[in-house]
């Protein structure tokens, strides 16, 4: 997949590169208030990206969508102002369609530094979604997503965040996408901003002081839970 890799992207800047790949939900439940919060928490997240001068020369930010169809809205590239508005509208929730595609992204994106000589952390692949996967041929591919997700993980080539909205999410399947988190996150469509901000800092933290990406998954679970509460998760990563 091309990824218009472009060097005059970066300048003359040699600053290690961390790539992320958001993959969203836009199917029909998606819409109303959650899709108003998802944008409103991406624009605050690329605003807090922009705001630090680390992070702002060192974070590559794609994003995907994925409902009738999968759409890459967002190429990797310069943070731009104003990103395109999502709209959600559809009833189908091509779930593995869209990590799959997302994965090319990142690989397409690491193979571009690697031909310029330049450093880069592990990507983040962050899938939000709030159902299951439907449509043709959709658990097919969310299986062959499950494998290579869990492929890269394995070797230590992706961090994955899986993240749950609401109550509709097929948590079985969604946990099957990490093979490190022990649970995935849940939040609620108000959840989105401190959502994001957890994003932002923690780029922010990786670029900046080197924080490991074991300390991205290490979150201690009640073992009856089916995901990890989104406070829960900020209270962890607080400590």
């Amino acid at each position: 997949m091309a990824d218009n890799f472009n060097a005059s992207d970066f300048g003359n800047s040699t600053k290690r590169r961390l790539p992320i790949c958001f993959c969203l939900d836009t199917s029909g439940s998606m819409m109303g208030n959650p899709i108003k919060q998802l944008n409103m928490g991406l624009n605050n997240f690329i605003a807090s990206i922009k705001a630090n001068d680390d992070t702002r020369s060192a974070t590559d930010v794609a994003i995907i969508t994925f409902g009738s169809s999968v759409e890459i809205v967002m190429q990797f590239g310069k943070i731009r102002d104003g990103l395109p508005e999502i709209q959600a509208s559809t009833t189908l929730t091509p779930i593995g369609e869209g990590i799959l595609t997302a994965l090319e992204l990142l690989n397409a994106r690491k193979e571009g530094y690697k031909e310029m000589g330049i450093k880069y952390y592990q990507p983040w692949l962050v899938v939000i979604t709030d159902g299951a996967p439907q449509g043709p041929n959709a658990m097919a591919n969310m299986e062959l997503a499950i494998k290579a997700c869990n492929e890269l993980e394995r070797e230590d080539k992706l961090v994955i965040f899986n993240i749950g909205v609401g109550n509709s999410v097929d948590f079985d399947i969604l946990k099957r996408l990490s093979i490190k988190r022990e649970e995935p996150i849940s939040v609620s469509s108000g959840d989105f901003g401190k959502l994001f901000e957890f994003l932002g800092s923690s780029s922010s933290s990786v670029v900046s002081s080197g924080m490991s990406d074991d300390a991205l998954y290490n979150i201690n679970t009640e073992p009856e839970g089916e995901s990890v509460d989104v406070d829960d998760f900020f209270k962890f990563m607080e400590e």
